[in-house]
């Protein structure tokens, strides 16, 4: 092993094991089998799979939401992160290329008149929205009339909407939907307004770590993700990434 490949394993693994962040409430890529306790889903096969590459053995650490994994970013709890990469998150990350690609869109009553993005974003109407999500920050820039009011997690945002005072969420399609199924009155639109790409993190102060994240992910890029990275994409549709 070279001096550089070893200070770049120290960087990223300081404690010696991978320990990976993964937000919970991202239901299309994270999942914990309540029964066996295991994760599963995209990011953690490809965690698995990234400590395989670095010779060490992987624990995840599990959080609410992205916001609350933000918060964290400095008190050395994780190595990566399983997040969207934005604009307004570049001061305090690095992000490898997306691996995968999933919509953030809305969830309104079945009732409403509202068809499309535009139809919600209109004087008068409330959008309930996790602070600091990926569709947070991308809607604090884009919505011209409708208002945002945020809660701490997705399914916080979801219950301010059944409450009757609000007039859609936003989310990850796939959480959407899922809601939508187990709630009647509701429906999920088919546009979504925001293609989100999901990255692995580091830290800003991390630049030997992020080099070994971003090429571990250029290199399934280029080569093709495992097979088992494929059967999680397809089971939960999700698209991968491509080149």
């Amino acid at each position: 092993m070279t001096d550089d490949i070893a200070a770049s394993l120290s960087a990223l693994i300081p404690q010696g094991y991978l320990r990976a962040a993964v937000n919970l409430a991202n239901i299309a890529l994270v999942r914990l089998d309540p029964k066996t306790g295991a994760f599963e889903g995209v990011s953690p096969q490809l965690a698995r799979e990234f400590a395989e590459r670095l010779g060490c053995r992987v624990e995840f650490v599990a959080y609410p939401s992205a916001a609350s994994i933000l918060d964290r970013v400095d008190q050395n709890e994780w190595d990566i992160a399983f997040l969207a990469a934005d604009p307004a998150r570049e001061d305090r990350l690095l992000f490898s290329p997306a691996y995968a690609l999933i919509e953030g869109t809305l969830v309104v009553r079945e009732a409403t008149p509202y068809r499309t993005f535009q139809d919600v974003d209109a004087e008068g109407v409330e959008i309930c929205v996790t602070r600091n999500a990926a569709y947070d920050l991308y809607l604090s820039r884009r919505l011209a009339h409708a208002k945002i009011v945020h809660s701490s997690t997705p399914g916080e945002a979801l219950e301010m909407l059944v409450e009757g005072r609000h007039h859609a969420a936003a989310g990850v399609r796939q959480a959407l939907e899922r809601f939508a199924g187990e709630r009647k009155g509701f429906r999920v639109l088919a546009e979504p307004f925001l293609i989100i790409r999901q990255t692995i993190a580091v830290s800003c102060s991390r630049h030997a770590a992020g080099r070994l994240v971003r090429e571990f992910v250029e290199e399934a890029l280029q080569q093709g993700f495992s097979k088992n990275v494929v059967r999680d994409a397809q089971s939960n549709g999700v698209a991968l990434a491509r080149e």
